[in-house]
């Protein structure tokens, strides 16, 4: 899931390679302006180890930042309801997610 508290979600990358290349995903309808939307994106997994992130580009042009971005942007004392960087899944290869 996908959201945005600027606007509308235009756009989902998702990365199965830790940031390294990303893919567009697909979203599903109805996409609304501040409101979560799904999307999907296939991917071949191979059973090795990968760690899969995702990002959201909103109609205003705000691209979901890292952690690190974020920081720089707000401080260190950030947390709660708009505390939403790009978020790793580590996909081991036993196929546990962490």
């Amino acid at each position: 899931m996908a959201r945005s508290g600027r606007g509308k979600v235009i756009n989902v990358e998702v990365s199965t390679d830790a940031g390294k290349t990303w893919g567009t995903a697909k979203l599903q309808e109805p996409v609304l302006s501040k409101a979560h939307t799904y999307f999907r994106y296939l991917w071949d997994w191979d059973g090795n180890s990968a760690e899969i992130l995702s990002r959201v580009t909103d109609e205003t042009g705000y691209l979901q930042p890292t952690l690190k971005q974020l920081v720089n942007a707000r401080g260190t004392n950030i947390s709660g309801y708009h505390m939403n960087p790009i978020t790793a899944w580590q996909i081991r290869t036993d196929g546990r997610v962490f």
